[in-house]
């Protein structure tokens, strides 16, 4: 990417060799935001070793004359209803570093890295960050979809919920049998998300490396619902961030994706696999478990969580920019009512 910087910054694509400016960087943010975003350097290590992502021609890390990071920006393509090909852009400045232009340059950067693909850009910000949404506003970006960050707090007693007949729990359990669940749940979560809104289908290799391969996904605290002849009808994928822990001193089970195939909606079986989840997740000595939910989202998705004792802590919003026509002009879709980005 093409990035015009001030005085005394370069660019250049992020590497493997980056992981630990990139997680100081991240950490310097997070001191400033405070957004309980945690990522140390095996995390970022993580995140470029990622097949999915180019870092040649998707990624840009900006150095002082020290060679300290004081900016990224990390974009991502996806395909998908109902914005169709969209660059997801994820960017950050070092607060001493802010007001100097370095945003608005990648911000650039980012938007013509899109207009040759043809896409659209999209990009997810803190509700209450009022200069990012300032920068991404000037960018002829507007918000397009809101989302809830809800938390619960374990020390309140789970009510356990059976699953509907004909349904069985299973704990996808330590150690994981990805040649057992891997396909099957990749697949199920395609299925469970094709039509929510933002969604892109993923592969075996993005799974692999995204899902059930990361470092912070823990299988004993993830579940299947499973219908009478063994195929996933709903499930739960769990998630703890070492670095959160660490910084926080109390362990938080991110509920990271909770799906139930549309064929088994309206049962029950979401309400039973978070209580599965969140009993387990007590009995293991979690203080909270945590997870984000799109405020559209039309399939009772709020109600379901809500019963299950979560409330509201922050929001997000998405901002869109739609794909700019050959004329220049922008190609503005409306928004669906579905899913999660």
């Amino acid at each position: 990417m093409v990035i015009d910087l001030p005085d005394g910054l370069r660019a250049g694509p992020m590497q493997a060799t980056d992981a630990a400016r990139w997680a100081a960087l991240l950490e310097a943010v997070e001191d400033v935001d405070r957004r309980d975003e945690n990522f140390d350097a095996e995390d970022c290590a993580e995140e470029l070793a990622d097949p999915d992502l180019d870092l040649e021609r998707d990624t840009l890390l900006v150095l002082d004359g020290d060679d300290r990071a004081v900016a990224y920006m990390v974009a991502r393509l996806r395909v998908g209803p109902p914005l169709g090909l969209r660059l997801v852009v994820d960017a950050a400045v070092h607060p001493r570093h802010r007001r100097r232009g370095i945003g608005t340059a990648l911000t650039a950067a980012a938007h013509r890295r899109a207009d040759e693909l043809g896409a659209a850009v999209v990009t997810r910000l803190a509700e209450s960050g009022a200069d990012a949404i300032a920068l991404a506003e000037r960018a002829g970006m507007r918000p397009v979809r809101w989302w809830s960050e809800l938390v619960r707090d374990l020390t309140v007693p789970v009510k356990p919920i059976s699953p509907p007949a004909g349904i069985t729990i299973a704990v996808l359990g330590r150690p994981y049998d990805a040649a057992r669940w891997d396909e099957p749940l990749r697949l199920a979560h395609n299925s469970a998300f094709a039509d929510h809104w933002g969604s892109a289908a993923i592969g075996p290799t993005g799974w692999a490396h995204q899902r059930t391969g990361a470092r912070a996904f823990r299988p004993e605290s993830s579940v299947v619902a499973l219908t009478g002849d063994g195929f996933i009808a709903g499930y739960i994928l769990s998630y703890e961030f070492p670095a959160a822990t660490a910084r926080s001193g109390t362990r938080d089970l991110y509920v990271g994706t909770v799906g139930t195939l549309p064929a088994h909606r309206g049962r029950g079986i979401a309400g039973a696999l978070l209580a599965s989840v969140l009993q387990g997740a007590a009995d293991q000595g979690y203080a909270t478990a945590s997870l984000t939910v799109d405020a559209e989202n039309p399939t009772g998705a709020l109600g379901v969580y809500d019963r299950a004792g979560f409330r509201p802590h922050r929001r997000d919003v998405t901002y869109l920019r739609p794909a700019q026509s050959s004329s220049g002009g922008a190609k503005w879709a409306r928004a669906s009512t579905d899913g999660t980005v």
